[in-house]
């Protein structure tokens, strides 16, 4: 317990960090009108297991996991999101760092764009050699897909959903999801979400063309604020 609550100080510090230099840039962006308003909000919370595009980031293991963000009135945005992962060496945590811009067109159709920097605490990589990607989504109603060009590698990951809930009235949040990488090795799954006030609980169930084991369930329990 007590090397968790370590955990998370640094990972509080980290972000705040790392948070100040992004919201910083956003801000200065967002001065040149005193309508354009900013919004912050953030989560904290657990997961049973963090799984991402079909593998699991955590050893099957349960982490800490929390975000904090801003949105400005225009549409540009930024966050920094981190999670306890486990790859059998040195490496505690990953921290994510987004800045973006959204636009609804209309009630139906809107577009995303963004950069996101992948970045790691207790490895050996220095901050110029962590994961970068850029990112295009396009929604239609409760359908959406997106492009991920990992900039280092030149390939893509390929991302779709659909929010089974916006199309049929239901008490739960219920969406599918399906990915494929540049090796063509699909993931697939369901979600499942319920907000409680602030508190929202999630199950997610992955299917991967790699047949990792632990990678199948996730129960999540974060708080929002």
């Amino acid at each position: 317990m007590e090397g968790t609550f370590i955990w998370w100080s640094r990972f509080c510090s980290e972000v705040g960090g790392s948070m100040k230099k992004i919201a910083t840039a956003m801000l200065l962006g967002a001065i040149g009108t005193t309508a354009n308003a900013v919004e912050i909000d953030g989560s904290a919370g657990v997961v049973s297991n963090y799984v991402w595009r079909g593998a699991t980031q955590s050893a099957g293991n349960p982490a800490l996991q929390g975000s904090i963000g801003l949105t400005t009135e225009k549409g540009f945005y930024a966050n920094a999101w981190g999670s306890q992962v486990d790859f059998d060496d040195d490496t505690t945590a990953e921290i994510d760092l987004t800045v973006g811009y959204g636009k609804n067109i209309n009630d139906n159709v809107s577009v995303d764009v963004g950069y996101i920097k992948y970045t790691y605490t207790g490895d050996d990589s220095n901050l110029g050699d962590d994961i970068q990607e850029i990112y295009g989504t396009l929604s239609l109603g409760p359908v959406s897909g997106t492009i991920y060009r990992d900039l280092d590698s030149d390939s893509n990951y390929y991302a779709g959903s659909v929010s089974v809930s916006d199309i049929v009235d239901m008490p739960l949040d219920v969406s599918g999801f399906v990915g494929r990488n540049a090796d063509s090795n699909m993931d697939a799954g369901i979600a499942l979400g319920k907000d409680f006030n602030k508190v929202n609980v999630s199950y997610t169930w992955t299917w991967t063309e790699d047949d990792i084991d632990d990678s199948t369930h996730s129960l999540g329990v974060a708080y929002n604020f």
